[in-house]
């Protein structure tokens, strides 16, 4: 239960584990409690995500609201575009699964993103991480909050600057922004 890029489960912080489950396709996040799990403020252009408590609380943040998700709360829909981060609680354990939308291909490249994501040596460079962010439909929010900036920045930083300064993807089949990598479009 190590190697992203290999295994179906694998560790991203003391105590916090991703899955890849089937039937339907999706993640789930585990974690003991020993380390508080953090997706902080972010934004996609091109999918949504559906959240669903299974065990414990989560404190999802969607467009500066924050609610704290139960299991009692079914599943919660995060659209595109939508400002959203996610914190579990210090010490309490939890869990959760998560679809990407529009459809189980949508999910896939989602899986893809994290396997990239949490490949050894990734979050630690941020050259690494912002081209996983440019392949992945992922953009951070910055205190301003101007999307043509934070888009704009993944661009520059992790489509143009990271293969010039010879970053390379991991998992080179993360592709989740439908405009810029039409499914004909081979490498």
């Amino acid at each position: 239960m190590g190697d992203p890029l290999r295994d179906d489960s694998w560790l991203v912080g003391k105590g916090i584990t991703l899955s890849v489950l089937q039937n339907p396709l999706r993640t789930r996040l585990e974690v003991t409690g020993e380390e508080v799990f953090l997706a902080p403020p972010h934004w996609h252009l091109h999918h949504g995500e559906e959240h669903t408590v299974l065990k414990g609380r989560v404190k999802l943040m969607q467009n500066g609201v924050t609610k704290i998700l139960t299991p009692a709360d079914g599943t919660v829909y995060t659209p595109p575009r939508m400002t959203h981060s996610l914190e579990s609680f210090p010490g309490e354990e939890f869990s959760m699964d998560e679809v990407a939308t529009p459809s189980a291909e949508t999910t896939a490249q989602k899986i893809i993103f994290f396997r990239n994501l949490f490949a050894p040596g990734v979050l630690q460079s941020f050259f690494s991480a912002m081209q996983v962010f440019y392949f992945g439909d992922g953009y951070p929010v910055f205190p301003f909050g101007i999307r043509w900036i934070e888009w704009l920045f993944v661009v520059v930083v992790g489509g143009w600057l990271a293969p010039l300064l010879g970053y390379k993807l991991p998992d080179k089949r993360l592709r989740l922004d439908p405009n810029r990598f039409p499914p004909s479009k081979k490498d």
